[in-house]
């Protein structure tokens, strides 16, 4: 994620933004929205987020998800500039898909000191993977007490691997093609895909290369690309899931790149991992080339226009072409085809 630090579940003044140009966001349940009294909706001063599968058109001044890993994308893609902190603010499946996530989660927690009749919980986290913070600035300290009733502020805190470094893996036509009805557009150029077979498979004995697909680029996946023994496969996707992870060669399934990378790289941290790249399709690479962990750029183009529906992003200007050792930059030939292996590297 581009702010770690930015995600907490909950905090009395959580519109006290620091930055006059920037909001907080409030990310809800729908049950969560439907209680709060109509005539504060939506809450002011902040940017409300309502996630719900059921509600068809998101109410004036509010934004619809339908995912928590899905909102998290939203802020980050389309509201990033506007943004200075995330709060979750329920219900309890929210809750829990905060606390499970691969995020830095920070809780504040009004701990009442009675027992109440309830019927919805605050899930149970793990206090060994959340530590308390003592002294939590502007967290008052001690027993509070309002209206005969005893309670105290708690701020817990959970850090996790930040993401990691990638490369791009890819190939593109001259009019920038890189698929058509989910296949290559062109013929087999067999010295193309032995390139990319060496440059993603691990070279370190008992490591392996951590792959970041999309759905559709994976579901085109065939042969010894899908069985790899060297690879991890991480497939990136919104539908499908369960029989994604039910796929005895799929890895991991995530909604977003950063989740990907926050896998790979508890891999890498766990010494399991030697590399990772993305490898398709157009919307994983447009958000990959994007990315500022995005460190490389392999690319084959092929001389020759092909009937395309997927494209290869253009890239951006912090990408030079600068080669790299080991890889022939000459126009080659295969299968009646002429190509250039490209290297790009950032450079800011």
């Amino acid at each position: 994620m581009e702010n770690k630090e930015r995600y907490g579940l909950f905090q009395k003044d959580y519109y006290g933004n620091k930055d006059p140009d920037k909001k907080n966001v409030v990310i809800m349940g729908r049950k969560t929205w439907v209680s709060i009294p109509e005539k504060f909706r939506p809450l002011p001063k902040r940017i409300n987020i309502v996630l719900s599968r059921e509600m068809k058109e998101a109410p004036p001044g509010v934004y619809i998800a339908r995912s928590f890993d899905e909102a998290i994308t939203m802020v980050n893609k389309d509201l990033s500039d506007k943004v200075e902190s995330i709060y979750i603010i329920g219900g309890s499946s929210i809750y829990k898909a905060a606390m499970d996530s691969d995020y830095n989660i920070r809780i504040f927690l009004t701990k009442i000191l009675a027992d109440y009749d309830c019927d919805t919980f605050l899930p149970q986290f793990d206090e060994n993977l959340y530590k308390i913070i003592e002294n939590y600035e502007g967290v008052p300290t001690g027993t509070q007490t309002e209206k005969d009733i005893d309670f105290i502020f708690e701020v817990y805190e959970k850090k996790v691997n930040q993401v990691c470094e990638f490369a791009i893996m890819a190939a593109m036509c001259s009019n920038r093609g890189i698929g058509m009805n989910n296949k290559l557009p062109w013929p087999c150029i067999a010295k193309d895909y032995e390139y990319y077979t060496q440059k993603c498979s691990p070279t370190i004995k008992g490591k392996y290369t951590v792959v970041i697909k999309g759905r559709m680029t994976w579901e085109s996946t065939k042969g010894l690309e899908r069985t790899h023994p060297g690879y991890l496969n991480v497939i990136i996707s919104h539908s499908k899931r369960d029989q994604l992870e039910s796929d005895e060669y799929v890895n991991k399934v995530t909604d977003n790149l950063d989740t990907a990378l926050i896998y790979a790289n508890t891999l890498k941290q766990e010494g399991k991992c030697e590399r990772v790249w993305v490898l398709g399709g157009q919307k994983v690479y447009d958000d990959a080339i994007h990315h500022p962990c995005c460190k490389k750029i392999y690319l084959t183009e092929i001389h020759k226009d092909f009937p395309s529906d997927t494209f290869f992003p253009p890239i951006p200007s912090c990408f030079k072409e600068t080669g790299e050792a080991g890889v022939d930059p000459d126009i080659q030939e295969d299968n009646g085809l002429q190509f250039q292996f490209k290297v790009f590297t950032r450079t800011e």
